[in-house]
């Protein structure tokens, strides 16, 4: 903690201490290892801390579809400390074409310890009105280059606060890309450091604040969408250097933002429905999904409850399925075949448990290849997040009799 000389630094050393120690108590995640084919692997937990005597930025979504920024009670603390110890603290917009709405440095140089309290609430309230008052000047949202800007001209050490529901619309990170919610967070990162595309958050640490919360207009994000959007924007900075990054919770609050400029709505994953005479995929982003690299359901009781509505239109009848796995053109073409065909066969146990007959049921493996499988392979050798994303998938066909 940087130490400020006065006849009354005890006030300052006091309120500082008292920042320090609660921005302390919020845990960061280190930055996982690399994710895995369909699902950004889980991190160990740890504990790292956001420096209360460093700069301070804010990117903040005062726009169409995302939730009003709020500051939390950890940020403000935050701000307290960067003002005690004079650091800069920064506002920047979150639209179609981010910038910096203000610059604070603070200077607090008060005669006495009255005079010097005021001076630090005043400098926290210039930032808070500076985030209530921020709109959009541009049309639509780009988090990517808000972050970038904020990152470049955050100083060493200092703290990066992303306010946003993280559902850009536009840059390199666009949630109108069909598949970017089922892209793999792993890769997502992989790609922009592939395309020199990452902020600079060496050393920096980043605070996720109500990340994948959404207001009117934006249809709300049920709680699995919430955490894909919250683990791609960690996997984001973490894999852009950054010292630690954590999730901040606020409270869901719908209230319309009011702006001019308009945001694009992002269309949502439907629900699966399967169709009478033909076929459904089932996305491994979805309820009928797969741990990384393995053909064990992430969550066998919500593929139970989705394969419900299947099994429910074939018990009965005499109507044949064909299961097909597919798979991104990731590892070796003879593992994918294997890992899609297993996929595949997890699947069939399921309907088999329910009561439809195995022999009413074939499965294929069609791996990295086949006719479900779109080219995901982009100039350079790049694997596309998005469409690796849609390839990752057991499709059930159903066959009807002419």
């Amino acid at each position: 903690m940087t130490s400020l000389r006065s006849r009354g630094g005890r006030l300052w050393r006091a309120v500082a201490a008292t920042a320090t120690a609660a921005v302390l108590l919020t845990a960061c995640d280190p930055k996982p290892p690399e994710a895995s084919q369909g699902n950004a692997a889980d991190a160990q937990q740890g504990e790292c801390a956001a420096a209360a005597d460093k700069p301070v930025s804010l990117v903040v979504g005062g726009r169409m579809g995302s939730q009003r920024p709020t500051i939390p009670k950890e940020v403000k603390d935050l701000l307290s400390g960067a003002v005690v110890n004079q650091q800069a603290i920064q506002v920047f917009r979150v639209d179609g074409e981010p910038s910096r709405v203000v610059k604070v440095s603070p200077a607090i140089d008060g005669k006495n310890d009255t005079r010097r309290k005021q001076q630090i609430e005043a400098a926290v309230q210039q930032v808070t009105t500076a985030v209530a008052g921020v709109v959009p000047k541009k049309p639509e949202a780009d988090d990517l280059s808000a972050l970038s800007q904020a990152a470049k001209l955050t100083g060493e050490g200092g703290t990066v606060v992303m306010m946003d529901s993280g559902l850009s619309t536009a840059g390199a990170v666009s949630f109108l890309n069909d598949g970017m919610f089922d892209a793999d967070p792993g890769e997502v990162a992989n790609f922009l450091a592939g395309k020199q595309l990452l902020p600079e958050l060496k050393d920096k640490t980043v605070l996720l604040v109500g990340t994948g919360l959404t207001a009117e207009p934006q249809a709300a994000l049920d709680d699995n969408l919430q955490k894909r959007v919250t683990a791609l924007w960690k996997a984001i900075v973490d894999k852009a250097g950054a010292k630690c990054s954590t999730p901040v919770e606020v409270p869901s609050k719908r209230e319309e933002v009011k702006a001019d400029q308009p945001v694009s709505q992002v269309k949502l994953p439907a629900p699966v429905t399967f169709q009478p005479c033909g076929t459904t995929v089932l996305r491994d982003s979805g309820p009928v999904g797969f741990r990384p690299n393995e053909a064990k359901l992430r969550d066998e009781k919500a593929a139970q409850s989705t394969l419900q509505a299947l099994v429910s239109q074939l018990t009965g009848g005499s109507q044949k399925v064909n299961l097909v796995g597919n798979t991104a053109t990731y590892g070796s073409p003879e593992d994918s075949v294997t890992l899609s065909k297993q996929r595949a066969e997890t699947v069939k146990a399921l309907l088999v448990q329910a009561g439809i007959a195995a022999d009413r049921i074939s499965t294929v493996g069609d791996g990295q290849t086949g006719k479900y499988h779109e080219p995901d392979i982009g100039p350079g050798g790049t694997l596309d997040p998005a469409k690796a994303a849609r390839n990752r998938s057991v499709v059930v066909e159903l066959t009807c009799a002419r």
